[in-house]
C-alpha cells in the first residue's frame, strides 16, 4: 500500500500508479509530435498563405470545433466512455495531418486544420476525464502535475526537433511525423482496457454536487475557474502569432528563432506542470501566483532586446501557464462529479477556445500592424488585469466562507 506522500510525489505515482504508464507514455510522445507539428503546421500557413493572416486563419479552424462543439463532445464523452473517446480522438489526429502533408493551398489546408480540431476537441475533455479514472484518488493532483510534464515534455522536444528537421527539411516532413505519433498515441491508449475505473457520480468526502452541468455550475467557484481560464486564453493566445512575428522579424531569429521561442516557453510550462501543488493547501496562492507569471513574463519578452532574452522571458511566461493549467484541471476534477466531467472539461474547453480565438485575431491584426513587441506588452498588461481580478474575487468567495479558503470549504469537496 503506497503512502501518503509517495502517492502525493511525481515519482510515487509512476511507481504505484502502474495501469497509467499507458496513458502519460501515449501523450509524452503524442507531445512530441504535437510540439513540432505546431511549428510545421504555421509555417506551412505563413508561406502558402503568404502573411500572419494565414497562421491565425489556421488557427482559428483548428479551434472551431472546440469553441462551437465544445459540450456536446464533452457529452459525447461522458454517454459513450473516455477511453473510448480518446482512443477516436487520437485516430482523428492521424488522418489530419497525414492529410495535410499533402494539401496545397487554402481550402484544402483549413479544412484538415479543421478536422484535427475536431480531434483534439474530442481528445482533451476525453483525457481530463480519463485521468481520475486510472489513478487512485490520494494520486490525483501529483497525476496531473506528471500528465502536465509528460505533454511539456514532448512539447518542448518536439519544436527543438522541428528547428533541427527544419534547417534540411521542409514542413511536411515534420506533419508526417505527428501523424505518426497520434496514431502510436492511439495504440498504447488501447493498453489501458480493462483499467479504467467507473465513474462515480458522487464524491465519498463531501456533499455531492448535481452530475448535470446546468447544477455544477451554479457553484460560484466553478463559475469563477471556467472564466478565468477563458481569460488566461485570451491573453496567452494573442502571442500565438506575434511570436511568429518577432522572433522571424524584429528579433532576426527566421525560422530556427521561432522554434526556439517556442521551446523556451514549452521549457517553462514544464516547470510550472512540476511546481504544481500536490495538496489542496495550495491551491490558491498558485493559482493566484501562475497568473501574475504569466502577465510579468510577456512584458518581460515585450522589452527583450534580443532572442535569449526573449526566450527567458518568455519561459516565465510559460511557468506561469503550465501552473495555471494544472491547477485548475485540479480543481476541476475535485470540485465536479466524476459522471459530468466529459461535459465540465468540454464547457472549458470551448470558453478557452472561444478566448483563445478571439486573441488571435486581435493578435493577429495587432502583431501585422503594430510588430510583434507592442502586442506581447499588450498581452502582459492585460495578464495583470486578469489577476487583479482574480484576487479580488477569491478574496471575497475567502470572506464569504469565513476564515476558510473557497478551495478549503468542506461544501466543496476539496478535503484530502
Amino acid at each position: 500500500m503506497p503512502s501518503s506522500g509517495e502517492q502525493r510525489s511525481l515519482h510515487g505515482v509512476w511507481r504505484t500508479e502502474r495501469q497509467a504508464r499507458w496513458f502519460f507514455a501515449a501523450h509524452l510522445q503524442g507531445a512530441l509530435g504535437t510540439g513540432a507539428g505546431y511549428v510545421a503546421l504555421l509555417l506551412l500557413a505563413y508561406e502558402q498563405l503568404g502573411s500572419a493572416w494565414g497562421a491565425t486563419a489556421v488557427l482559428v479552424a483548428d479551434l472551431a470545433p472546440a469553441m462551437l462543439l465544445g459540450p456536446l463532445l464533452g457529452g459525447m464523452v461522458d454517454r459513450h466512455g473516455r477511453l473510448r473517446c480518446a482512443i477516436a480522438a487520437e485516430l482523428i489526429g492521424a488522418l489530419a495531418f497525414a492529410g495535410l502533408v499533402f494539401a496545397q493551398g487554402a481550402v484544402p489546408l483549413l479544412a484538415l486544420a479543421l478536422l484535427a480540431g475536431l480531434g483534439s476537441a474530442l481528445l482533451r475533455p476525453a483525457t481530463c476525464a480519463l485521468l481520475p479514472a486510472v489513478v487512485t484518488p490520494g494520486s490525483l493532483s501529483a497525476a496531473n502535475g506528471l500528465f502536465g510534464a509528460v505533454r511539456e515534455i514532448g512539447q518542448l522536444i518536439g519544436p527543438a526537433v522541428a528547428a533541427a528537421l527544419l534547417l534540411f527539411s521542409e514542413p511536411e516532413l515534420v506533419l508526417a511525423l505527428n501523424a505518426v505519433t497520434f496514431a502510436a498515441s492511439a495504440v498504447l491508449m488501447t493498453r489501458l482496457r480493462g483499467h479504467v475505473s467507473p465513474a462515480r457520480s458522487e464524491r465519498e468526502d463531501a456533499a455531492p454536487l448535481p452530475a448535470n452541468l446546468a447544477g455544477v455550475l451554479k457553484d460560484p467557484f466553478v463559475r469563477s475557474l471556467v472564466l478565468t481560464s477563458g481569460a488566461v486564453m485570451l491573453v496567452a493566445g494573442a502571442t500565438t502569432v506575434a511570436e511568429l512575428v518577432l522572433a522571424s522579424e524584429q528579433l532576426g531569429g527566421g525560422r530556427s528563432g521561432f522554434a526556439l521561442l517556442v521551446a523556451a516557453f514549452g521549457c517553462g510550462m514544464l516547470t510550472g506542470s512540476l511546481l504544481a501543488p500536490r495538496n489542496h493547501d495550495a491551491l490558491r496562492r498558485r493559482y493566484l501566483l501562475a497568473i501574475a507569471l504569466l502577465g510579468a513574463g510577456l512584458l518581460a519578452t515585450a522589452i527583450a532586446p534580443m532572442l535569449p532574452l526573449a526566450m527567458l522571458g518568455f519561459s516565465v511566461a510559460g511557468i506561469g501557464n503550465g501552473l495555471f493549467l494544472v491547477t485548475v484541471r485540479v480543481l476541476m476534477q475535485k470540485l465536479i462529479p466524476e459522471a459530468a466531467h466529459g461535459r465540465a472539461f468540454g464547457l472549458l474547453d470551448a470558453i478557452d477556445s472561444w478566448g483563445f480565438g478571439a486573441a488571435i485575431v486581435a493578435g493577429g491584426a495587432l502583431a501585422a500592424s503594430v510588430g510583434g513587441r507592442a502586442t506581447f506588452a499588450l498581452a502582459g498588461l492585460l495578464a495583470l488585469l486578469v489577476f487583479f481580478i482574480a484576487f479580488r474575487t477569491t478574496s471575497r468567495e475567502e470572506v464569504h466562507h469565513g476564515s476558510q479558503v473557497v478551495v478549503n470549504a468542506p461544501p466543496l469537496g476539496l478535503a484530502a
